[in-house]
């Protein structure tokens, strides 16, 4: 519930450097989304299914591994080109096409990923929404190298250097952005803002948010440290090991927990939501911490469905065991 994104983390985190309806025409059928010129080497895979509602790969034999990246559009939507630096809903798929496997849809995960369509990407993915339109089937033909840089020959996708990978973007729809908060650094906050902790055998089981506003969006992070522990100072490029429970504003219970399950989450700060590494930055290890996150720094416009709504705000209470 943590990271920045859904499964697609794994795929994103190496490119990156973190009523859905498609726009394209009733007529953008299953079938119009079958087959290919084969100018993108797509002889042995053909995709069914509507635009931003399924998709399905069917192979009928291994696909070679390009020169170089081959991209092919397999529906071309009816909306509007997608600008520089916008942000884009869309069902990403992956596909292994030497072993002719799936190896990633956001289809089985459920929800679309938002991508921006800006250098922090990579080329592929750049490649594929250059000159596209909303509503789209993009299809390309590239390698490990090309799509995951310099961790292609350690990816949790399984592909092998000497395969060759088939990416397929259904480009939905523009997504919203989350208002830019008004700092870029937590503040250091009274407790009286902030809700109380809620325990129960001597662990927090939730938040009571009695009397507590609702914050702006805008509003930037804010920290209430509870216990000031006397370990060396939290960095934003450490391993962490924390004990934390998360919630939404004014829930009846937390969306997560490590207390009850009685094991600490370890993790390096930079995998997280960007809001932990803003909230923690400078705090003692050893120390109990509230964090304000708002959704810019949390998971924006889109939420983490089903706990996490969009615009969501999020409380994060901490205990910082370890950080190295």
């Amino acid at each position: 519930m943590l990271r920045r994104s859904r499964p697609l983390a794994a795929l994103c985190a190496a490119v990156l450097l973190s009523g859905l309806a498609a726009c394209g025409s009733e007529s953008d059928s299953a079938e119009e989304a079958t087959g290919s010129s084969g100018s993108a080497g797509l002889e042995e895979v053909s995709f069914s299914g509507e635009v931003g509602e399924s998709l399905t790969a069917e192979w009928s034999g291994a696909i070679e591994q390009p020169d170089e990246t081959q991209v092919e559009t397999l529906v071309e939507g009816d909306g509007e080109e997608i600008a520089d630096g916008a942000t884009v809903s869309t069902y990403v798929y992956v596909g292994n096409g030497s072993t002719q496997e799936d190896v990633f849809s956001d289809y089985d995960n459920g929800a679309p990923e938002s991508i921006p369509n800006d250098e922090q990407v990579g080329e592929v993915f750049l490649e594929m929404m250059d000159g596209a339109t909303y509503g789209s089937r993009v299809v390309a033909v590239t390698t490990p190298t090309d799509l995951l840089g310099a961790n292609a020959e350690s990816n949790s996708l399984g592909l092998g250097t000497d395969d060759s990978v088939v990416v397929v973007m259904d480009l939905v729809e523009e997504q919203e952005v989350a208002p830019t908060p008004s700092s870029e650094e937590a503040e250091d906050a009274s407790p009286d803002s902030q809700p109380s902790v809620v325990s129960e055998g001597g662990d927090p089981v939730g938040l009571d948010f009695e009397g507590i506003d609702e914050p702006a969006l805008d509003a930037p992070v804010q920290r209430v440290v509870l216990e000031e522990g006397d370990g060396p100072a939290v960095k934003p490029s450490d391993t962490v090991t924390v004990d934390y429970l998360g919630a939404t504003y004014d829930a009846d219970a937390p969306f997560d927990e490590s207390y009850s399950r009685g094991e600490p989450l370890v993790s390096p700060l930079s995998g997280l939501i960007p809001g932990w590494s803003i909230g923690l930055d400078g705090v003692p290890v050893g120390s109990r911490v509230l964090l304000q996150i708002p959704p810019a720094y949390g998971y924006g416009t889109q939420g983490s469905p089903p706990s996490i709504p969009g615009n969501a705000t999020l409380w994060f209470l901490i205990d910082v065991v370890a950080a190295e």
